[in-house]
């Protein structure tokens, strides 16, 4: 059992950390969360696709709350 808590807290640390860290930058549109999640996965050959597929579910949920704040905006990555 605390090992399991022990293995789950860092997994919460981590994720969505990509939706959060984005909008922190005054450039903010929908999915702006999931988009950075999948420019990386194209980009890096593979070796950081493991923390994105930690990440992208809870960066999809982050950024589906925040889609009603962000609908008006659009981006080009």
């Amino acid at each position: 059992m605390l090992l399991n808590l022990l293995l789950l807290v860092p997994l919460f640390c981590v994720s969505g950390c990509m939706a959060l860290i984005v909008r922190t930058t005054p450039e903010t549109c929908p999915y702006i969360g999931v988009r950075m999640d999948w420019a990386l996965a194209e980009n890096n050959n593979g070796v950081l696709w493991p923390l994105l597929a930690l990440d992208a579910p809870f960066s999809a949920a982050v950024d589906t709350l925040m889609f009603p704040f962000e609908y008006q905006y659009s981006c080009k990555l």
